[in-house]
């Protein structure tokens, strides 16, 4: 591809709604934990100047053991994430900035390097979507987000929501065009000096308060557009024990959909 990729792949979350004690990250998926299968992922994209993996920050050492037996080809570093995500991709910038750039590469934060901002939780995200996003960005597009189009049709409600016993009854809200909607994944990619300027200026103006639900909304603060490539069904974002059943699937199958 030519230019240097960077990555920080965010791995901080909880497994609370998978029914875990412990990290999202160390769930077993097909015999191996979630994260091993996230960096695996990352192994045939060429030209990985650096990848960062947030963490719990008790849980450093073990991070560290996964990302060591998998043996990766690529310079890692493993490093404490934040209370949300948008605190944690933040530490993991600060960690990409740690590589020592070499054999013509340029650090992160440069205008031609390519960061990629990629949730663990989507381990099973095909080489070809990382590649459609390095491609876009490559070509000139400062913000790029893989998405997918919605299946379900989708209601914008009114006032509070139902409970689960169905007790209270939601007043109906208008229906959005499906047609014009899309349900974002992940890995995110930018231009290096562009992420790295929207992260500086979230935390100096409180944009978003830590809470941004991706990063190119705040690349949108500074008027930036977002372009968009397709997604994938397999980059699907283990959150629930049917997510985690369904990607067991998919990596045990990983030819078939």
């Amino acid at each position: 591809m030519g230019r240097s990729i960077y990555c920080v792949v965010t791995a901080a979350g909880s497994g609370t709604r998978l029914g875990h004690n412990e990290p999202k990250a160390l769930v077993n998926l097909a015999g191996k934990p979630i994260l091993h299968h996230a960096l695996c992922g990352l192994e045939p994209l060429g030209d990985l100047a650096g990848v960062a993996i947030t963490a719990p920050a008790n849980y450093l050492e073990t991070f560290t053991q996964i990302a060591r037996e998998a043996a990766l080809s690529y310079p890692w570093t493993v490093l404490p994430g934040g209370s949300s995500r948008q605190k944690s991709v933040y530490e993991g910038l600060k960690g990409l900035l740690s590589f020592e750039p070499g054999n013509g590469q340029l650090p992160a934060n440069d205008p031609t390097a390519i960061v990629l901002i990629h949730d663990a939780a989507r381990a099973l995200t095909p080489i070809a979507q990382f590649e459609r996003v390095c491609q876009a960005v490559e070509s000139g597009c400062p913000a790029v987000v893989p998405a997918t189009e919605l299946i379900d049709t989708v209601r914008e409600v009114k006032g509070d929501t139902f409970t689960r016993q169905g007790l209270k009854i939601t007043p109906a809200g208008s229906t959005p065009d499906r047609s014009r909607l899309r349900c974002v994944q992940t890995p995110q990619g930018f231009a290096g000096d562009i992420i790295f300027a929207a992260h500086d200026r979230a935390r100096e103006e409180s944009i978003c308060e830590g809470e941004a639900v991706d990063d190119a909304v705040l690349v949108a603060t500074l008027g930036h557009e977002q372009y968009f490539v397709p997604g994938s069904m397999r980059a699907l974002k283990i959150t629930y024990p049917l997510d985690l059943k369904l990607a067991t699937w998919l990596a045990e199958n990983p030819d078939r959909d």
